[in-house]
């Protein structure tokens, strides 16, 4: 894999982490469907993820990037499974 693919396919995870990001934000923890949203923008950035790194193996674990980048996932994701449960503990 070339090093500007890898380099594209991490940006696009990282925008869509973002995204999901600001969806959770938007949501506050009242809104399930922006919570939804988010968890499915998650699911297509670790998609992508995980596809750069089938793709570029330790090319891309090792790339700094693809660590922030997963990182950013996975706290995220515990972001909006907090908010999903708050909003079934308030119901």
């Amino acid at each position: 894999m070339t090093h500007q693919s890898l380099h594209a396919q991490l940006q696009q995870a990282s925008r869509q982490i973002q995204e999901a990001q600001e969806a959770a934000r938007q949501a506050q923890g009242s809104n399930e469907q922006l919570l939804n949203q988010a968890g499915q923008l998650l699911d297509q950035a670790q998609h992508d993820l995980e596809h750069a790194q089938n793709q570029a193996g330790t090319e891309a674990t090792e790339n700094a990037q693809f660590q922030q980048a997963y990182e950013q996932l996975h706290d995220t994701r515990q972001q909006v499974q907090e908010a999903q449960q708050n909003n079934r503990d308030v119901l």
